[in-house]
């Protein structure tokens, strides 16, 4: 729990992913009253060929990052509480209109009641963004004079009975969230919506270090508004999941889980949807420098534009190394596609895309509290609405400062 706020938001918001929280581990912190208070800084320069991620007239532009964070730790009795903030700013030399301060907020805390009784209580808000040409700009990017903006929030509890090496334990899980974007016009207001969740996770131990997984997962959406009142995407959607959940097996660990899902719609409009749903991620460590993790799964999403939902599937390939003590690369390959199955427009067949994703990091520990990073990002689009294909290039220089 030590660094798990400063992991949790380096995850979400660091210019190159998982890998580079890994270098937060090494950050200092100082005494603040019963707290350990870690601050520390990024600062990196972009450059984007393809802002808006157009099929044409591409708007190109370097640009500047500065996101400094804090995080505070303390064991409080019983629990571990953990406090963070981080803004991201970044300035565009070229593109203005592209330009955002986003800002992060994590509360936590994990409490131990004893060895079969625990509960892990979280708090996130983001007043954030969503990029010109993403999400509900698709294709049309270029059209918008700033970002959309958005602030979204989501309270978690997650209960765990049962000790670690019992036979069996159960995970029972809430969720609720909420996304409300800036504007207040009827198209965004049709963007806001609330989710609600529960979920429950029996574990049942089949081997030293293998649990066989039953899952089952219940979400409600609620849409605060909708443009037609008759034809609602209010929905309902369960999933029931079975697999396995293993560690450290002969250098690799990972879950498998596959089951049934179903997503019903208030609207008797919009049709209903019966399906298979998976996840699979294996991690091999042939070598205590070298790993790699592939992982694939099937997704429904809410639909950002055209059809009911986006049902998603994806295949990920993810290789770190470490070179020498000092000096770390991470390498990241992903291909996808995204169908927005319903509500076909105009006698147009079903909406399909074909994602594709490259991403190479390489880092240098310079000194222990200064790390650099050199990074490359390519992204690309094949769909059957022409207009919204795209390629992008990015370059990325970064430096992480801590204590």
């Amino acid at each position: 729990m030590k660094t798990l706020a400063i992991v949790s938001l380096s995850i979400a918001l660091s210019l190159s992913g998982s890998a580079l929280a890994q270098q937060f581990e090494d950050a200092a912190s100082i005494e603040f009253g019963s707290f350990d208070l870690t601050p520390t800084l990024d600062l990196g320069l972009r450059y984007d060929d393809n802002i808006t991620r157009a099929d044409s007239d591409e708007i190109s532009s370097w640009s500047r990052i500065v996101s400094p964070q804090v995080s505070m730790e303390s064991a409080l009795g019983a629990s571990q509480v953990t406090l963070a903030y981080r803004l991201r700013n970044e300035d565009f030399f070229s593109s203005s209109e592209d330009d955002y301060t986003d800002h992060f907020f994590l509360a936590q805390s994990d409490m131990e009641f004893n060895s079969r009784n625990r509960l892990i209580a979280t708090y996130n808000f983001e007043d954030g963004h969503d990029a010109r040409g993403s999400n509900f700009s698709i294709g049309t990017g270029a059209q918008l004079t700033e970002p959309d903006q958005y602030k979204q929030s989501e309270f978690d509890l997650l209960y765990s009975y049962g000790a670690f090496n019992a036979d069996g334990r159960i995970d029972i899980n809430l969720d609720l969230t909420d996304l409300d974007y800036d504007i207040n016009t009827p198209v965004y207001l049709a963007r806001d919506r609330r989710f609600a969740s529960a979920a429950a996770t029996f574990f049942y131990r089949i081997g030293a270090a293998t649990d066989a997984v039953f899952e089952v997962d219940f979400t409600s959406v609620d849409y605060k508004f909708a443009l037609d009142p008759l034809n609602k995407l209010d929905s309902n959607q369960i999933s029931y999941l079975v697999g396995v959940v293993w560690e450290a097996t002969a250098q690799t660990s990972g879950r498998a889980k596959i089951g049934y899902q179903e997503k019903d719609f208030e609207s008797p409009l919009r049709q209903d949807f019966y399906g298979v749903d998976w996840e699979l991620g294996v991690l091999w460590e042939p070598v205590e420098y070298s790993s790699l993790e592939l992982i694939t799964r099937s997704d429904t999403n809410e639909t950002n534009g055209e059809g009911n939902f986006i049902r998603g599937e994806t295949f990920s390939a993810i290789w770190r190394h470490e070179w020498l003590e000092r000096l770390r690369s991470r390498v990241s390959v992903s291909v996808g596609n995204d169908r927005y199955e319903g509500q076909l427009i105009d006698d147009l067949t079903i909406r399909s895309d074909d994602n594709r994703r490259f991403q190479a990091s390489l880092y240098y520990q310079f000194r222990r509290h200064i790390n650099f990073e050199v990074g490359y990002v390519y992204d690309e689009r094949e769909s059957n609405r022409e207009s919204i294909d795209f390629g992008r290039n990015q370059f990325i220089i970064n430096a992480l400062i801590t204590l």
